[in-house]
């Protein structure tokens, strides 16, 4: 088998960062991807559907049933737009909210355990190369 390099390397690095997190985000029951769509809405609550399905790695499939799954656990609510009753704007609840400070501090201990030993200007520098490698590749 060929040697895949870097490429290897992220996704080993994403499944672990995955598999991290949600050992962190199970006492709060929620997985990375719905993590992926309660950050985009802490950002911007009230956001069409197809808007927060741009802001994270999910087709509009996955998207649904991500989206299914919050709001059944009453993290978010679903509003048709007076304007356009095709368009669909998701909001976050109190509960959803709630969550914000203790998944952004499980996602804080993670960073702080994922880069340790490395000191503020080696992480300054991963970050930037990363930044890097993303702007590369967003640009094909």
């Amino acid at each position: 088998m060929a040697e895949i390099g870097f490429v290897g390397q992220v996704g080993r690095l994403k499944r672990a960062l995955r598999r991290d997190f949600e050992t962190r985000a199970a006492p709060l029951g929620v997985t990375a991807s719905q993590f992926h769509v309660l950050r985009n809405l802490w950002e911007e609550d009230g956001i069409q559907t197809s808007a927060l399905s741009r802001g994270t790695p999910y087709d509009c499939a996955t998207m649904t049933g991500v989206l299914d799954r919050l709001e059944s656990r009453g993290l978010v609510r679903r509003e048709r737009s007076s304007k356009d009753r095709r368009a669909v704007r998701i909001y976050l609840t109190p509960a959803g909210k709630a969550l914000e400070e203790p998944l952004m501090r499980a996602v804080a201990q993670l960073n702080e355990r994922a880069m340790a030993g490395l000191s503020p200007s080696e992480r300054e520098e991963l970050v930037r190369m990363l930044d890097h490698v993303g702007g590369n590749l967003d640009a094909w």
